[in-house]
């Protein structure tokens, strides 16, 4: 997912508007692998900001994961924003608190290293099938959405490590 963006280095344009789409098949994120299920979608606008550029655009792509607490397969939509500065030449972090600064070296602009790296702030920590998901039992292992427990006595509350033993006795 490349943009050419001459027009902008050579003073043609004062911005570029874009909708650009890939189709990939899965997502590398720390360690863990998710199958995207629709294109990852970029939309936005490209202007020049003296010698660099500002991007502001808007991301979306769905990506199919485990429920973190049932274990079902479930859809995710992932939309965020994008304000940052691409820039052309060196410059002082502190300057650009406020906002992602991405290197661009050359004419074209790769959409998919800056996809990656913002991913990461926007990806949700837990993927849930719904709010109220009550998991699987820790002792025999039913989805606790669909079946009632099958334990045969409940988890005793006193059988607790006892290296947490003294954490127990403050609760009291």
């Amino acid at each position: 997912m490349k943009l050419k963006v001459e027009a902008l280095s050579n003073k043609e344009k004062d911005f570029i508007d874009f909708d650009l789409e890939e189709n990939i098949s899965s997502l590398n994120y720390y360690g863990v692998d998710y199958n995207l299920i629709s294109p990852i979608h970029i939309s936005g606008r490209i202007s020049r900001a003296g010698r660099n550029y500002f991007l502001k655009s808007t991301v979306d792509l769905t990506v199919e994961s485990s429920c973190s607490r049932c274990l079902v397969d479930v859809s995710c939509p992932i939309e965020y924003n994008i304000d940052a500065y691409l820039m052309r030449e060196e410059y002082d972090e502190g300057d650009y608190e406020d906002y992602d600064v991405f290197r661009v070296d050359g004419s074209e602009i790769d959409f998919m290293k800056i996809v990656n790296s913002t991913l990461s702030f926007n990806m949700p920590q837990r993927i849930l099938c719904s709010e109220d998901c009550q998991g699987i039992c820790s002792g025999c292992g039913v989805d606790l959405n669909f079946e009632e427990c099958k334990c045969d006595a409940p988890v005793d509350t006193d059988d607790i490590d006892p290296r947490f033993a003294k954490l127990k006795e403050l609760l009291k």
